[in-house]
């Protein structure tokens, strides 16, 4: 009877250590490896240009237009007066800037779970898709800390451009 006791004990246990509770660390130290990447889609107002980042492999490659095409290789609107409206900008850095920059996103609140509220406006338009040390997110950031981040990480990356 004991034994059946300690044996149901244990199954609840490990019950309560099930994946299906266990919650993501916000906050962690960025480790070097060649499967971390973020993803970010940004857009400040309707009318602005469009921006698409992809930091992988030690790179930034940034997209700006108002090509629908910059947030959609594949779309077809050829017909669109902006279509062609579309700038791409190689950015190399160390693996240890590559690095750093991913955990400034990280520490700004990347994997912080946000839920939007009823007033959270629609503008700046910001997506973030990630995988970092195979914690991974895919959501639209409300959050002003890691909008200003991305804000300056991307403006690095395009003055980069200009020189």
């Amino acid at each position: 009877m004991i034994r059946l006791v300690a044996l149901v004990g244990l199954l609840f246990g490990f019950m309560g250590c099930s994946p299906y509770w266990y919650k993501l660390p916000e906050n962690f130290v960025v480790q070097p490896s060649g499967l971390n990447y973020v993803q970010i889609y940004f857009q400040a107002s309707e009318d602005a240009p469009r921006i698409r980042c992809d930091l992988r492999n030690g790179q930034a490659i940034v997209r700006v237009g108002h090509s629908v095409t910059v947030g959609d290789d594949f779309n077809i609107e050829y017909e669109d007066r902006n279509f062609r409206d579309d700038r791409k900008i190689h950015y190399s850095m160390t693996p240890e800037y590559f690095s750093d920059a991913l955990q400034s996103l990280v520490d700004a609140g990347l994997f912080k779970e946000e839920k939007p509220s009823k007033d959270a406006p629609v503008y700046p338009k910001v997506l973030v898709k990630a995988n970092v040390n195979h914690h991974v997110i895919d959501k639209f950031t409300y959050d002003e800390t890691l909008i200003a981040e991305i804000q300056s990480q991307l403006f690095q990356y395009r003055m980069s451009d200009r020189f």
